[in-house]
């Protein structure tokens, strides 16, 4: 807390001091001297809103001298001329904005005045609060996806975010690394019902919501070479109801090659699901996330005591290292995985390369055997 002193001087002058100590300073108390009380009234309303640090005061002072916008400012002109953008995602950009900017040291900071410090300070700010890097990129993309078109109109000279390196994200980072041996625990332990739907991620790699939008026209199981193809996956709208669409961007569209122990785990469901979706609840209703997590994930997986170590999306990426250490090439994970680019894949999983290079279902069986 700061407090202020009012003092008189002998020739009838009055000055007002505010005291205050900065956690930064090697002086057991730290004060600043204003001619007007209003003056020392503003300075202890911003020294105390930025926790007696002396440093980012000054920032904020400085601010007030720059014009434009402030970061939240733009971020929120920058959501509300997004077009192409889903509802869901339009509706998580707000919650971004609203948790992890407007409330941050630099939401309120003018984005003329922005420097790569200031964005590294954010992200260590994110760290402190406990945020994963996962969170930290994706709220970062948003920053900088701003400030690249205010640069573009010509607000500011450059986006300061580029160059400014962001916390690494790997396999294990966000949603838990999962052996095999974790995912027979939780298939052990899951109502049977749901087992084939696990066998399937494990085999297939896909995102559960590209699995549960899944048709039995989907899945071609009587060729050569059994595939299943991934054109739609669930999506949800900004009041929380859930409705099909496209994948979000061409990448995801894909077809992906099922080894013969993929082709019989799912054929029974794909032979009597008529006109419905291949995977759903025990008694018929949609396999939405939380009906899944309350009824039958987290029950298996407290059983056998992996419930703060893995996740659903975690099969995933079992599946990606299954596939690596099988044999198959970046390349051709990159495009079964449904990534953008073979850069993320690289970035998530080129520390479990191999050195030998196989294809197609043939290494999807010799891995599954495992």
């Amino acid at each position: 807390m700061a407090f202020i002193r009012a003092r008189t001087w002998k020739n009838g002058r009055v000055v007002y001091t505010v005291r205050w100590n900065d956690p930064d300073s090697h002086l057991s108390e730290d004060s600043l001297q204003f001619d007007t009380e209003p003056e020392a009234e503003a300075f202890k309303r911003i020294i105390e809103a930025n926790g007696g640090r002396l440093a980012l005061a000054e920032k904020v002072i400085e601010q007030a001298t720059v014009d434009g916008p402030t970061l939240a400012e733009a971020v929120q002109t920058h959501i509300d001329h997004i077009t192409g953008a889903t509802a869901y995602t339009v509706k998580r950009y707000r919650d971004y904005l609203r948790l992890h900017i407007e409330k941050s040291p630099i939401g309120a900071r003018k984005i003329k005045g922005l420097r790569g410090n200031d964005l590294r300070a954010w992200i260590v700010w994110m760290e402190k609060r406990g945020k994963k890097p996962k969170t930290v990129s994706n709220v970062f993309g948003l920053i900088s996806s701003t400030l690249i078109g205010a640069a573009r109109e010509g607000f500011i000279p450059a986006n300061p975010c580029a160059g400014v390196r962001l916390p690494k994200r790997d396999v294990a980072g966000d949603d838990g690394e999962m052996t095999n041996e974790d995912f027979h625990k939780i298939r052990d332990a899951i109502d049977p019902h749901f087992q084939p739907f696990l066998d399937f991620l494990r085999g297939s790699g896909v995102r559960y919501s590209e699995a549960t939008a899944l048709l039995a026209d989907d899945f071609k199981l009587d060729v050569a070479i059994p595939i299943v193809r991934i054109i739609k996956v669930w999506k949800q709208n900004d009041d929380g109801t859930w409705y099909i669409g496209p994948p979000k961007t061409a990448k995801g569209k894909r077809t992906i090659s099922l080894a013969p122990s993929t082709v019989a785990a799912v054929r029974p469901l794909v032979e009597t699901a008529g006109a419905g979706t291949v995977f759903r609840m025990k008694r018929g209703g949609v396999m939405t996330p939380q009906a899944f997590y309350n009824r039958a994930w987290q029950a298996s997986r407290r059983a056998v005591g992996l419930e703060d170590k893995v996740t659903v999306h975690s099969i995933r990426h079992l599946h990606a290292a299954i596939m690596l250490g099988a044999g198959m090439d970046m390349y051709e994970l990159s495009r079964r995985m449904g990534h953008e680019s073979v850069q993320m894949t690289v970035e998530l999983y080129s520390h479990l390369l191999p050195d030998a290079h196989f294809r197609g279902a043939e290494v999807a069986q010799k891995a599954l055997e495992l």
